[in-house]
């Protein structure tokens, strides 16, 4: 090509000049017109749009919208119509909802609306079309659901989201909701009272459960009644205390309450009283507690995955505010005029219906930013209780995220399906919580059925008893995904018999029903199959093959080393391992007062004289590691508890035989 014939100069001419603008691009720039309220401007390119493309449903639906802002009903209805003829939307249908209504055809435009929330039911934008509608026709509580089911899509957005998604999907689209609001009480922390009511029927089996789980958190737990307090505290799991629920709420709004509604009606009430008067925290007798309970914020509410179409959004299941809560007070208040005035007695008129209508509709962005997820209390939601009976791993699944604190068992709804919460299965969520909360420790019962000796008894004789501290060390974590690795397996190569079980590997699967363990000995257990256990081999002294161990496993919760119990081989396994430690997991070095004599020491420190330096305000010192290792664990050791063997104790005398270290959390 000759470049200087201006071939390319009038090329360059003719791509510069402007290009008709696409049907996309067309409705954009009226659609922005519409939103600016330039009406005119809109209506003028929608035609010009139509007049290339007369069926683009899109246009004649901004037609139908610039009719409906100028009060023109038969157009809107007739360019409505037409993008419908083109292209069924819920948006549309909404449309032509709003228009039938301004023509005064009430029955048409509410079958419109009807339609348009079947189509699509999580656009809040329709359901604030029909809830506008319904005010118009006089039907304010209607309207009231509509505009609640609208905000609860728009500030809740997960619940529009678990529609489309994988059930055991839904925890993880609650992770930036109110991300602020994660459990973490101190272990030597005050509880703040729980404050939950009973009446009228023998305290219930889940009841006792669910109140002993509170008490094993540490929280005072105040039980209210209309029954005989002297009697309801002779059957209620020691340390909890009776109170008299007519001397805060008179006996007769209970009584009122209940012959006309039902007693979770009245329980509903009740809650909002209590609060405003003592603070703290409300529990339904339903819940079993996993976790003590601390989130930061003054008021704390809850959220449930079902129930929107009868604004059931944020329950009362859980609560917690202070003492003299205006919030409370007037919920309180709300829910009398309810009752007495307004007469709406059916289920949740005063529970889930006005605390969500409080939070959403008319509440702030401060109380907004109280709502729990679903997570947290209601994982497995009220539709799906039968996961607690059955031995399958999903309602185990729905529990594993690390913000569950607490189990909502949805009592009423167990009658309801005819379940029998005294015989479900032991291995079932259900059968598991009551083991969780009922044994005294769970772990040393574990350790006594697979005949390890970190219990309390082994093969007759007294045992180390580890697990009277690993259950405290633990137990805050039982239900979630830890990654827990132990060294050493093996006790038939020391004891000289056939190994067929392994023990400790059994009672953390046992214990953890969502962990996934990693065994490793320097001993052959491949023929351990499990389908959440890994197996290595590996030989403690060895730099190299713990390395490797460290790059295929890291990131752990918990490590524990049960292995040859020499010094040198603990250094050189805290020094290699630590690094794979998550922030805030443990590293536990089992055995210190045992040393094997056919392993030289290569004059390593004692590990348990190591440790008690460092607690008492030392750096770690070890000549087994490099000063790195070294340095790392001194910087990131937050806290470190030595407990005492049991069996070296009477034994022997000796103090201090189980050590554990904490790594800084971020």
């Amino acid at each position: 090509m000759n470049y200087h014939d201006g071939t390319l100069a009038r090329a360059n001419e003719t791509s510069a000049e402007p290009s008709s603008p696409t049907r996309e691009e067309v409705y954009q720039i009226c659609l922005r017109h519409l939103k600016s309220g330039e009406l005119e401007q809109a209506e003028a390119r929608c035609r010009e749009g139509l007049a290339s493309d007369a069926n683009h449903a899109g246009l004649l639906h901004l037609m139908a919208g610039v009719s409906l802002l100028n009060g023109d009903y038969d157009a809107a209805i007739t360019w409505a119509g037409r993008a419908l003829t083109n292209e069924m939307k819920a948006t549309y249908l909404a449309t032509f909802g709003t228009a039938l209504l301004g023509k005064g055809l009430q029955a048409q435009a509410f079958e419109a609306f009807q339609r348009a929330v079947a189509l699509d039911p999580v656009d809040p934008s329709i359901w604030e079309n029909f809830g506008n509608a319904l005010n118009r026709v006089g039907q304010p509580n209607q309207a009231s659901l509509c505009f609640l089911i609208a905000r609860a899509y728009q500030k809740l957005p997960f619940l529009a989201e678990c529609r489309s998604a994988p059930r055991n999907g839904w925890n993880a689209l609650t992770t930036e909701f109110n991300p602020h609001l994660r459990t973490g009480a101190k272990s030597d922390a005050a509880r703040d009272p729980i404050h939950c009511f009973w009446s009228n029927a023998p305290l219930s089996e889940m009841s006792r459960l669910s109140l002993q789980s509170m008490v094993r958190q540490g929280h005072p737990v105040k039980l209210h009644t209309y029954d005989n307090v002297a009697a309801m505290q002779a059957r209620v799991p020691s340390g909890v205390m009776v109170i008299d629920a007519g001397s805060l709420v008179p006996a007769a709004i209970y009584q009122h309450a209940v012959l006309n509604s039902e007693i979770r009606y009245f329980s509903d009430i009740f809650r909002y009283a209590v609060l405003h008067e003592f603070g703290g925290w409300w529990l339904d007798t339903d819940i079993v507690l996993v976790k003590p309970l601390d989130f930061g914020r003054e008021h704390v509410f809850s959220a449930q995955w079902s129930g929107v179409e009868q604004g059931h959004v944020c329950v009362g299941d859980v609560m917690r505010a202070p003492k003299g809560s205006v919030h409370m007070a007037n919920l309180y208040a709300l829910s009398l005029q309810r009752m007495f005035s307004e007469k709406r007695v059916e289920y949740g008129a005063v529970g889930p219906l006005l605390l969500s209508e409080y939070l959403l509709v008319a509440g702030d962005e401060d109380l907004q930013a109280s709502i729990l997820p679903p997570t947290t209390f209601n994982a497995i939601d009220w539709r799906e209780v039968e996961m607690f009976v059955t031995e399958s791993r999903a309602g185990f699944e729905l529990l594993s995220d690390a913000r569950v604190t607490g189990v909502h068992l949805w009592g009423k709804m167990w009658a309801e399906r005819g379940l029998r919460f005294d015989a479900v299965p032991e291995q079932s969520v259900a059968g598991y919580l009551k083991k969780l909360v009922l044994e005294p420790n769970r772990l040393t019962q574990l350790a006594a059925k697979y005949d390890s000796d970190k219990g309390a008894v082994y093969k007759g004789h007294i045992a180390h008893h580890y697990t009277r501290v690993y259950h405290e060390l633990f137990r805050s974590k039982a239900l979630e995904p830890v990654r827990i690795l132990e060294i050493g397996l093996c006790r038939g190569r020391v004891e000289g018999w056939a190994q067929d079980q392994v023990p400790s590997l059994q009672m953390w699967l046992d214990y953890f029903p969502n962990a996934e363990v990693i065994g490793v000995d320097i001993e052959d257990f491949s023929w351990f199959s499990h389908p959440r256990v890994r197996i290595h081999r590996v030989d403690q002294g060895d730099r190299s093959m713990l390395e490797q161990l460290a790059r295929e496993e890291t990131p752990l919760d918990i490590i524990i080393d049960d292995g040859s119990h020499a010094s040198v081989h603990q250094h050189l396994t805290l020094g290699v391992l630590f690094p794979a430690l998550k922030p805030g997991g443990l590293f536990v070095i089992e055995d210190l007062d045992w040393q094997p004599p056919e392993i030289p020491s290569g004059g390593a420190p004692l590990m348990k004289d190591a440790l008690n330096a460092m607690k008492a305000g030392s750096a770690f010192t070890s000549n087994v590691i490099t000063g790195d290792e070294a340095r790392l664990i001194s910087d990131e050791v937050d806290e470190i508890l030595i407990n005492d063997s049991f069996r070296e104790l009477m034994s022997r005398g000796l103090l201090g035989g189980l050590g554990a270290l904490r790594r800084k959390a971020q």
